[in-house]
Parts: C-alpha cells; structure tokens; sequence
C-alpha cells in the first residue's frame, strides 16, 4: 500500500518499501521529515506506540525491527529502537513489528500477560515501550540464554514515573533462563518456527491483528513542499560525488540518526542516507590491527570488541567496550553508529563522546577518504579536522602487550542513560618485576578526559611527568595529582553542566583509582575498594500485604482492569486522538524572564506553508486568564510582560503538529525593560520580592525556650523542585459544536477545566462538555494551570475546526510549574535528656510567577511537626514571588518537605547531642494523649509499634553494626543507614464526587461512570471490586465508562490521595440504593441467577439506575490519621559520588487494603518518585534570562530502571482495619513518598562516616537533591587526602623491642642521600623511613632513568625511631615521618 500522494507515479528511486505488522507499505521519497513515530502515529494510525521526549530519552517509542544485514542480506539483524529518532525513509526493506503487532486483548503475548500478572502497569503510556523493549530482547536471546541479569541490564532505556519499576523487573525476568519460575516463552517462540501462531501456539488464523481496514493518510502539499531532497548513494563513489555536488550545505549524513536527540542542527538542505554503502561495514582482524567501519553500530561495535578481547594483544578492547556499553541504553547504541558518534563530536567539540574517548586511549586511528584517496588521522587531529567534503570510512585498533593497563571510567547523573559529568580513559604501560615494592611507568601514559572543555583531551603534561616515575611512591603520585589538578580547567560557560570544581576534584579522583589499580597489592587494602566503580548486583524486591478472601474481590490482589489493553496498546490517550482534518496547534514561548513585550510579530509564522492562523492575547473573547477570577490571573497569552521564560505568547494553527511547531519558533518577541529574573528563595529575599502574608503558626514561647535549652542548634536548609513528567505530555482535542465545545483531554479535574474554557471564551459551563477517559500520568499537573485545553478550545472555537494541541515534552517542562523549592532557616532546643522544648522554622517558599497554590503552604501547616511533641513552636511562612512559572501540586505537595523540615532538625539535634538518631526521634515520639502543634489531641497513635516492627523485619541493629564495620574497613566507599517516621493526617473536606450506576436489563451488566479520573492509581479497579462486593455480582459484569462533566458536574478534582476512597463511598451508596430496590424482587425469587433478577426488574418497573453525590463533612477535620517509616541504606563512592540504595524497608498502614496490588504498586511508585526528587531531579535555570535549562531528557533525571533500591522491600501494616475508613481502608498514593527523605539522611550519614577521616565531622548544611555532584563535594575531598594513603602502613613494633635502623645510626648523617631497595632516591635516611623504604646504600642509585629532585629533602629525622600516634589514627615511626606524611599533630606511642 501506498500513502496518498500528489505524485502520480513513484519510480523505484522516488519511495522506500516498509512492512509493519505483516503488511507492506510504499513511501514516497517526500517523506524526509517524517520520523518513523510519526508515520506510525499519524499517517498510520496505530497509536500504541507511544511518543513522549523526541530524543531517545524516554523509551515510549520502542518499537522492533529487523532489516536486511548490509554485507549479508539474506541474513536478517533484529533489534530494539527508538521510532522518534528514525525516518521513516531509512526503513527500507525493514520489517517493523510495533506492539499491535504482538498481540492484543483477546490473544495477548506471554510478555503483556506477565506485566500484568505481576502490576507491571499504572497510567499505561509507557507500557507498550517496555513490552516491545522485552519482545525484541527475547528475539535477541533464542535457545534460553538469556539470564535475568541479561533482562536488568537491557531495560536501561526506558522510563516508568508511576511503577516503581520492580514488578516491570520482575515480570520480565520470568523470561530468564535463571529464573525459578521460567516462563515458557521458549515453547511459543518455537512453535512460530513450526507455522503456529506465537500468540496462542495453535495453527495461526490470521486474525492476531483484528479486522480493520488498514488507514493511511495523506502527507499534505505543505509538508510535501518543505520536505529535503533524500539521496540513497550505494558506493562510495556514488556518495564521494554527492558531497561533491551539496557543496557547502547543511547535508545530514544519516546512518542511526541517533544524534538529532542530542543536538538539532536543522534545517537541512538535504538528507543522504548511507545504509546501503556496504564499504562502511564489517569487522576485520588480522594479528595487530583491527579494523572497523564506520556505520558499525555502537552495540555492534561492543560485541567486535568483546569478541575480540579474547584475542592476545587486543585484551584492552574489553575496557573500551564497558565505556561505549555505557553511551546511552541499548536502543539508541542499537541504531547509533560510532562514525556518526565522531562526525557529532567533531562538529560539536563540548559533546562529551564515549566512543571519542574510548578510541582516544585505545590509540585508534580514524581514516577519512574523499575524491582525493584516504587519509589516517590521530584522535586529537581528527578533533580538529574539517569534514567538509570527507567521510569517515573506518577506524584502526592497534595491539598493546600485556604490560599495558586500561581503565575506563563515566560518571553520570544518575545509573545510566546519561551524558557524562566526566569520562576518561586510561592507558599505562607498567613494570613490576624489575625491583619489589615498585610500579615503574615505563612510557607516557595517556590520560584521556571527556566533558572538561572543548578542546582538552589528555592530560599531556601529566603523562609526561609519570614517564618513567614509580608510580608506587606516594611523592610521585602526590606531584601527579598536583599537575593534573592544574591542567584540567573545566569550561564554565554552560550553567547546566557540573561545576568547574566538580569536574576537577572527579578528573583527579578517577586518576587516583587508576594509580590504585596499577599499584595493586602494594596499597593498603583499606583503600583498594576504590578501584573502579560501584557494582550493582541483580535487584530483588518483597512485597507483603494483608487479604480476606471470605470478602473477595475486596481486599483481593488483582491485576487493575485496563492492565490487558495498556500492554497492548489497545488503551487510548487524548495524545493518540487522530482524525482527518483535524489541525494542530502549538505555542511560542517567552524566552527572557522578566521583561516587558514590545512587539509579536506573526508575519513570519503566517508565511510558513501549512499555517492557517496564529492567535495573540487580543484574539481571546474572554477573559485572558486560566485559573479562577478571584486568584492571581495566569494568562492564557503574555500581553504586557513576560513573568517567566517560557510563558505562552502565541498560538499556531498548522494542518499538522510538526509544522505548527516549527512555524511557532518564527514568532519574533521584542522586549524592552529587561530586568534580572528572580528564580530562587535567596534571589526573592534579597529583593523583597514576596506575596501577601501566609499565616505561620504559634505555639508557646519558642524562642524563649530555645534560649534556656540545654542543647540548642541552627541550621538551614535548600530544597530544589521537581517536575511531574507524566509520561504523557500535557494534550488536549477541542471538537466545536453547534452551541459550544466537546472537549478530550487527560484533566484530573473536569470542573476546573471547563470553568477555565468557559472564562477565556465568555461562554457558559453548560456549552462546554469534557470528557476524560484515562490520564498517561499526572501527579498533579494535569487540571489546574489549563494552558493545554485552554489554547486548544480557543483554536477551535475561533477556527471552527477540530484542533489538537499535544505539548512537545520541551514545551511542558518550560510552560508548567512544579514542585515548590524552599530555603528554610531553623532554630531548636532540647532538655539535657534530647526532648523537644523549641522550634522556630523560617520557611521561604518558591511560589513562581503565582500565588495561586498557596493551599499547599496551608495545608502543609498541619504536619510542620510531623510525629514529634514540643510545647513551642514558631513556624513563619513566606511566600516568594519569582520569575518561574506558577509552583504547584506536585504527589505528596508540602507535606514531603514539611517531613524533610522537621526529620532535618532532629537529625542535626542527634548530631550534636552525639546520638543515634533514631533514639532521639523516638524519644519525642507523640503518644495517645498528647496535644500536638494543631491543637489536636493525639489518638490511634500506632507509630511505636510500627517502628518496632520495622527494626525487627530490616534487621535494622545488624545491620548497624555491618555498615560502621564495612566503614572502618574501607577509605573510600562508605555506608550509611536511616529511619524516617510519618504522620499523615486524612481530610474529606471538600471532597464532592459523583457516582452514577446503571445496570442493563438484557444482560446483567453493570456500567459506572464516577467523578475520579483514572491516571494510573486504579480508581477504576477499587471502584469495580467495591460495586461487586456490595452487590454480590462478579467482577466480570463490571465495566468503568468514561468520566465526563455532564454526568460528574462538579466534582473535585481527583488529587490529594482520597479520590479513590471517596468515589468508592459514593459507589456504596449507589449499590445500596440499587439493593434496597433488587431485594424487593429477589426475595420473591431467590433462586434466579443476576441475569433473571435484573430482567424481572426490569419487566416490574424497578429503576436500575443510581446516582450518588458525596460531599462529606466530619466533624473533626481529620478523618482519619495513616503512619509509617521507611529505613534506607546507602552505598557511597566518596571519590566521585556516585551511589546506590543497597536496601529500603517500609512500613506502612494501609488500614483493610481494598486492593494490595494497588496499594502496593503506589506505595512502591510514591517512593521511586521521592527518591528521584531527593537525589537525580535537578532543576537548572539560566541566571541571565531565567530560562530552564533542564526541559528535555538529556538535562532532567527521573530514576530509572538501576537507580531503584538493589533490595525492596514493601510490607503494609496486618491486622489494622480503620474504623473511620471506607471499608477499613486507608488511603496511600502520597504517604509514602515523604518518608523518601530517609535516602538523604542516609547520604548524610554515609558522607560523616568519610567526614570522620580526616576530623571534619561536624554538621554542614545540605541542598537538595543530593546529585552525585553534590555528594562528592559535600565529603570535602582534596588531593592532599590522596597522597600517602593507598600504600601498607609501615608496621612498628612496640617501643621496647624496637632496635635502631642502620641508616638512622650516629655513622649516618641525616642530610646525606640514600639509596632505596625500591631503586629510588631519597635526599636524607629520614625522607627513605617516611615511606617506609628500606636503604640499600648510602649515596645516589645509580639508573638509566632520570631521577627528578624528591621533596623533603631538608627533612632532618632526630636520631630515634620511636612511634609516634597521628592524628588520623595512624602509626608512624618516629614525629618526623609525620610531619612528611602532612600529619602535624600526634601523641607518643603506638594509636
């Protein structure tokens, strides 16, 4: 089949032939700028594929392909990819399998029936990307070798926001050959061999991918129009003479065209694609050279490497290999080439390449050819080359003998899938064996560094100082370290890179490991663990819960019931909404932060081919604002100024989404009064930059108090913010009617959405219906702010067409608020035993551009004191204005950092009563009784016992004990261990939901549509297991409809963790109401089966339908209260880092869970998404224009597959039904993500463990979230630390038995030199004695190297070797070794 086109005949050049799920396409050569995501989506319309980052960040878009090997075509390579990053023009001949094409509901594939058996799916946008992550794996992995470590390390590129990602893990390793319950994929796949189906294993009938009449939809003569020239070269000289002909235009050379996720170098003139010049591929060896073309796939190249290592001379590949195993995930090395990887570096010289780096150490040599022959070139020369008019034809590995030692290293944001802060490469040729006790580097060695500026690649005056030095020798390393630490100057240009101190504090880290690993069994073994990086073993999880099958399906463990069509992508999203005519808009963005709008000039917009208008704030009817009247308006479209780069000035109405956005970039806004944006706590306090009063809370005389405390601290603290990345981007369809507007969108509040159209278009609530099927993710950030469904219901209700607008994932991160930051200054108290007599908390809350979520300051006021007593309290609360976008709700808002307040000052108050902190926070434990900060009286306090438990199942006083002796027995990677408890209390207030029954007289079947918007939490499970356990029916007659405004007028918005609980309440009450009226016939006939008892209903004028409204107020605010706690373990790198969670414990009070699975998977999903917000998800701003730096997936950090902890264990609380809940329920979506601040006092207490080394260990304050970077920085390393630290301590005997060394006798002068046993110099016996070297002769060693001037020469010993006890804890031989070993104070004697 052919997709519409205007050409009327396609000749064999003018189309490339694809086959997607079975069936063959045509696509003519114009298609140059459709992605393969966009030909599936749009022009295909098979939406399960998902499209979220556009940069093969996020894993959404996965799809399998196999295609024609380029050197053996009758051999097909199959392989994971991204479809965002894939024209769809390079997919010529490829057989694509998308996730329709795997199975569907009715006959689902083993790997969607896994995810969900194990509740593997929540929203369900990213789930389909996972699936065909597996799919193709399993393809990859015939026979059964695979092994669940294999499954670990393959799902490194996909992101999961609600998961959690254990039972994503655990449903796929049932795949593995390792697993104790093996699924039996190996059989189907067999069978498929055999002619059956691999659905079903039974003789295939064609129908795995149901009866539709495939759709295609025209590329229209816009896009047609704008559409580069796409040239298919075969041959080299084919390819040499169009370079010749493109001359000096902007050419993109494609081969994986993985690189426009990176850098967007558009527009193009044209595109020449090189998959099919068969010279630019293969492997060949011979005994000292192997050679690689250049369109070798990064995963390819892994495997040549790996291969090949084997071979003797090439053993270093293997090293190389683990660096280039690093670049990205495996989708991307999948399709990315190294040539393309080179071109990109060249191009972009601050790209930090693994590939770049990884070739530099392994002394490769890149041959370039042109019309003019070939040419080799040196890594550093090929930085500089000019390209114009080359190509990058192979690369050239050499051999190195087994002297040689590599390392390589990357350190990154988070486990994987990142750019570097800094990699590096090492290559050192060493000798051992010549003379005991040293390790001479015999050559230069290389010393290659990534990301440190644009132009540095070695270390060259490093390298050439190590050249013939004995590594070994603490003075030689010390000298090293020193000249590498003034030859790295990293750029400073770029405010969203790592700072310059970072950079070059890890560039001396990482060398100091590689000299630990070439000295070897020489260094202590203390500070051996240094040596590489941290190593993750496979992770593992529990889970335990409460039931009560005698009430099932209440309270029964079941998958939720979209699970089946979210695996196969059956489920529908606003986003996937396609329809013929439809237009789509898009927004231009602000681009300084605090300045006034001159002028928006559209013309250039309305020029571009395929806009039909662009709207400004004068076009709007009503009023300009998307929140309430009676807040801080929040416009639709800037008018007068710009409060934050990034706000929306225009919209653009284009017949497709690409074209709209592209035509929106040609907006031009004038500014004039350009002012510094205010973009933090500390930035507003020094402009006085703030909104009206939030009132703050008192309690008693706080300061007093604290000014008679025993023991009293002060202290700050910095939170940074976090963005929700729902999986699915902000989108929206706005259909026109005769009398208003149909609106779909993924809102979690219906009434707020249709009140916010009807205000910017000036007409009534009642002509605006919206209609929410399933959200893809939310978290808060879908209803309130409407920019989305605003700017589409005024496209449409102006243009009079169905528009689409669906925000790039760019656009999202730039336009909407998130999480308030906070800078917060404390003062606390205690008596002499530790218990609380004061609090003052100073709170600076980083509102944005709008006041308009203040709620969350108000709310967050009734657990400022989380679980602990004090009889005074100060609480201020400032609300910040600033040049950001309007903070708001983000899952648990304000009651995570009001947790993370309070745990902070008991932390500090534990540190300075020299305490464990978990016996400080218990002994101020709230008990029954007690008056909290509220005014309430505590009761149902059950934490005590939690607590308890806790500590019992994580062997919590073990463990405490394993972590400080793992401490003293290593320098370099340290443990630490914490406990956080939590109060939550529940309120109804304002909790208004609908409920609407209906049960069908035909069948029996029961349809509901409630209030609550499902995105992911299983509100629509809850429901359904709460309407069969009240009316006695099974789950299967139950079906979940939409949610729309009509049927659910006036709802709450589904947020604050009690919609379910609530929607549920109204279902009991619409069940009963049905009950009361089908008792009446069911007593009369007690024997009919459901279906006969409804028909009889039916027959006698029973109404069986039943609406229900809840709006309940208690008369206690507090409903109910939940509690928890939650221990984290750490692992700490001190040299770079870098860490992993080796284990987390919670436990939390559930209440009489209506469904574990659910409550489990938010609890496990709650507390991966704190863990990002307090360690990965850094916010970064451009200081000068107030630009967020981090919008897009290669800046921002949510947590991925490895970054969760190693061994995770959830157990919710047994035997604790609550009285006051909905069925004994309680709720459970946020609870548990404010007790993840337990991960940075862990943090904190991992970095003390290396504070304590060198005496630094006092309290220091912290900013979250706690980067890698900054856990680095806060252990306070310098290079002086790593001097004479890595070798065996001298070992003394005890004064009485020692006997005076030879060369310390009255015959030997101190200032004379000595000769070593190790055949190094020493200016004095003295300087020999303080490394312990034994002397050989008096006088200079006579060696072929040069012996450069050793420091301390003017060390004069007094003529005694007696110990002396150091400071740090070591013993030295006498005061004088000391001192050279920087140590000034000491104590006689042995420590």
């Amino acid at each position: 089949m052919t997709p519409p086109t205007s050409s009327n005949v396609l000749g064999v050049d003018d189309k490339i032939t694809v086959t997607i799920n079975g069936l063959r396409y045509e696509v003519p050569i114009t298609f140059s700028e459709i992605s393969l995501n966009q030909y599936i989506r749009e022009y295909l319309q098979l939406t399960g594929t998902k499209v979220t980052c556009r940069e093969g960040g996020c894993g959404v878009c996965t799809v399998h392909v196999a295609h024609p090997d380029p050197l053996n075509p009758q051999q097909m390579i199959q392989k994971s990819i991204n479809s965002c990053l894939c024209p769809i023009l390079t997919c010529d001949k490829w057989e694509i399998t998308t996730v329709e094409g795997v199975g569907n509901q009715n006959h689902p594939h083993p790997i969607q029936s896994a995810l969900v058996d194990h509740y593997g799916t929540q929203c369900g946008y990213c789930t389909p990307g996972w699936v065909m992550n597996m799919y193709s794996i399993l393809q990859n992995n015939p026979g059964g070798s695979l092994t669940q470590q294999d499954v670990e390390n393959a799902c490194d590129g996909n992101i999961c926001r609600c998961t959690g990602y254990r039972p994503i893990l655990d449903a796929f390793k049932t795949f593995a050959s390792d697993h104790p319950n093996k699924c039996a994929i190996a059989d189907i796949e067999d069978a498929v061999n055999k002619g059956l189906c691999k659905k079903t294993g039974k003789v295939c009938s064609g129908s795995c991918h149901g009866n539709s009449t495939p759709y295609i939809k025209a590329l229209s003569s816009a896009a047609e129009s704008l559409a580069p020239p796409w040239y298919r070269p075969t041959t080299l000289p084919e390819l040499y003479q169009l370079i010749k002909t493109l001359g000096k235009q902007n050419v993109y050379y494609v081969v994986g065209h993985t690189g426009k996720g990176v850098y967007n170098d558009a527009p193009y003139d044209a595109y020449v694609d090189m998959k099919g010049i068969a010279e630019l591929y293969g492997t060949t060896a011979t005994a000292d050279l192997l050679t690689v073309g250049a369109n070798t796939t990064l995963t390819d190249l892994i495997t040549a490497f790996k291969k090949q290592s084997t071979t003797p001379g090439f053993q270093h590949l293997a090293s190389l290999a683990a660096l280039i195993s690093r670049t990205a995930h495996h989708s991307i090395r999948n399709s990315g080439s190294w040539g393309g990887n080179l071109a990109m570096k060249n191009r972009h010289k601050e790209f930090p390449s693994d590939s770049f780096v990884a070739f530099t150490v392994g002394g490769a040599k890149i041959i370039l050819g042109s019309t003019s022959g070939v040419k080799s070139y040196t890594m550093q020369e090929f930085l500089t080359a000019d390209l114009t008019g080359l190509i990058i034809l192979k690369a050239e590995f050499p051999t190195f003998d087994a002297d040689f030692v590599f390392r390589t290293f990357k350190i990154m944001p988070r486990s994987g899938n990142a750019h570097a802060y800094v990699n590096a490469g090492f290559r050192a040729k060493i000798d051992k064996k010549s003379h005991a006790g040293m390790v001479v580097i015999t050559e230069a060695p290389v010393l290659t560094f990534g990301n440190i500026n644009s132009h540095f690649v070695q270390a060259d005056k490093t390298a050439a100082y190590l050249q013939g030095k004995n590594i070994a020798d603490p003075a030689v390393l010390q000298q090293a370290l020193n000249t590498l630490n003034t030859e790295i100057i990293p750029s400073e240009d770029d405010p969203s890179e790592a700072s310059s101190s970072y950079k070059k504090s890890l560039s001396c880290s990482l060398f100091y490991k590689f000299a630990l690993e070439l000295v070897g069994d020489l260094a202590d073994v203390r500070y051996r663990s240094a040596v590489g990086s941290l190593v993750r073993p496979l992770s593992s999880g529990k889970q335990s819960y409460p039931t009560k099958p005698e009430n099932w399906p209440l309270t029964k463990p079941m998958p939720k019931l979209e699970s089946t069509v979210q695996c196969t992508g059956e489920a529908k999203y606003s986003s996937d909404i396609q329809q013929e005519g439809m237009l789509h808009a898009a927004f231009t963005l602000t681009t300084m932060g605090n300045a006034a709008i001159y002028e928006i000039d559209i013309k250039p917009a309305m020029a571009f081919p395929g806009v039909t208008r662009v709207l400004i704030h004068s076009d709007i009817p009503g009023v300009n604002n998307v929140y309430r009247l009676d807040n801080d308006a929040e416009e639709v479209l800037a008018s007068k100024r710009s409060l934050y780069a990034g706000q929306p000035i225009a919209i653009v109405i284009a017949i497709s989404q690409d074209i709209a956005e592209k035509a929106a970039k040609l907006v031009k806004v004038s500014y004039f009064d350009v002012k510094t944006p205010i973009l933090t706590c500390k930035d507003a306090i020094k402009s006085q930059s703030f909104y009206s009063a939030v009132p703050g809370v008192t309690v008693g005389d706080a300061a007093a108090a604290i000014a008679s405390a025993a023991n009293k601290i002060e202290g700050e603290i910095e939170l940074g913010s976090q963005n929700h990345f729902h999986m699915e981007t902000e989108g929206a369809v706005a259909y026109p009617t005769e009398d208003g507007l149909n609106l779909e969108d993924g809102s979690q509040w219906l009434d707020q959405t249709q009140a916010s159209v009807a205000q910017v278009l000036g007409i009534g609530m009642n002509k605006i219906n919206v209609t929410v099927k399933r959200s893809g993710g939310a978290f808060g950030g879908k209803g309130i702010h409407n920019y989305v469904i605003c700017a589409a219901a005024l496209s449409a209700y102006l243009v009079r067409r169905p528009v689409k607008m669906h925000l790039s994932l760019w656009d999202n991160l730039r336009i909407k608020g998130r999480r308030l930051a906070y800078y917060v200054k404390y003062r606390a108290g205690t008596d002499a035993a530790g218990k609380l007599v004061g609090i003052i908390l100073d709170i600076y809350a980083n509102m944005g551009c709008s006041n308009n979520d203040v709620l969350i300051l108000l709310f967050a006021a009734g657990i400022w004191d989380n679980v602990y007593r004090s009889q005074n309290w100060k609480i201020n609360v400032t609300a910040c204005r600033t040049n950001c976008p309007a903070s708001t709700f983000v899952r648990a808002p304000g009651s995570t950092e009001a947790v993370f307040f309070m745990e902070n000052v008991m932390e500090h108050l534990a540190k300075t009563l020299q305490k464990p902190s978990l016996e400080i926070k218990r002994l101020n434990y709230y008990k029954n009784g007690d008056k909290m900060m509220s005014g309430a009286v505590a009761k149902d306090f059950t934490l005590e016992n939690i607590t308890d438990q806790l500590l019992t199942s994580s062997e919590y006083t073990a463990r405490v004990k394993s972590i400080a002796d793992f401490n003293q027995a290593n320098r370099w990677r340290k443990r630490g261990l914490d406990v956080v408890p939590i109060r939550f209390p529940c309120s109804w207030l304002g909790g208004n939901f609908n409920c609407l029954i209906a049960i069908f007289h035909g069948d029996g079947t029961i349809a509901v549509t409630h209030g609550g918007v499902e995105m992911g939490q299983g509100i629509n499970t809850k429901v359904a297991q709460v309407v069969a356990f009240e009316l006695g029916v099974d789950m299967k007659y139950i079906i979940i409809q939409p949610t729309q405004a009509i049927t659910n007028a006036n709802a709450r918005g589904t947020n604050g963790s009690v919609g379910s609980e609530l929607v549920c309440l109204a279902a009991i009450d619409c069940c009963r109401q049905l009950k009361n009226r089908i008792d009446v016939v069911r007593q009369k006939s007690p024997k009919k089966s459901w279906e006969g008892i409804i028909a009889e209903c039916f027959t006698t004028g029973v109404d069986l339908s039943a609406r229900s409204w809840v709006n309940p107020f208690t008369p206690d605010p507090v409903v109910y209260t939940t509690y928890g706690a939650m221990c984290t373990e750490v692992e700490l790198d001190v040299l770079t880092g870098e860490s992993q969670i080796t284990r987390l414990d919670i436990l939390y009070d559930c209440g009489e869970s209506m469904s574990p699975f659910v409550d489990i998977g938010q609890v496990e999903g709650a507390i991966v998404m704190g863990l990002g917000y307090f360690t990965t998800e850094n916010q970064i701003y451009d200081a000068k224009t107030g630009e967020n730096l981090s919008y897009g997936t290669w800046k921002y950090k949510p947590p991925m597959a490895k970054d969760i902890p190693i061994d995770f264990r959830i157990a919710l609380l047994q035997n604790a039904p609550n009285p006051t809940g909905v069925l004994r329920s309680k709720f459970v979506a946020e609870p548990p993500l404010c007790m993840t601040s337990s991960v940075v006092f862990a943090l904190r207490d991992a970095i003390a463990a290396n504070l304590a080394e060198s005496k630094k260990d006092t309290w220091f304050p912290i900013v979250t979230p706690m980067t890698v970077e900054r856990n680095q920085q806060y252990c306070q390393l310098d290079i002086s630390q790593l001097r004479a630290l890595v070798f065996r301590p001298v070992h003394v005997k005890q004064p009485a038995k020692l006997r005076v060394p030879r060369y310390l006798q009255p015959g030997l002068r101190p200032g004379r030199p000595v000769c070593g046993h190790n055949g190094q110099t020493y200016g004095n016996p003295c300087q020999a004695g303080c490394v312990g070297a034994t002397i050989a002769h008096i006088g200079a060693c006579v060696s072929i190297m040069p012996v450069p001037p050793q420091p301390n020469h003017n060390c004069i010993c007094p003529m005694v070797w007696f110990p002396v006890c150091g400071a740090d804890g070591k013993v030295y031989g006498n005061s004088c070794q000391a001192k050279c070993a920087g140590v000034e104070s000491f104590t006689t004697g042995s420590c």
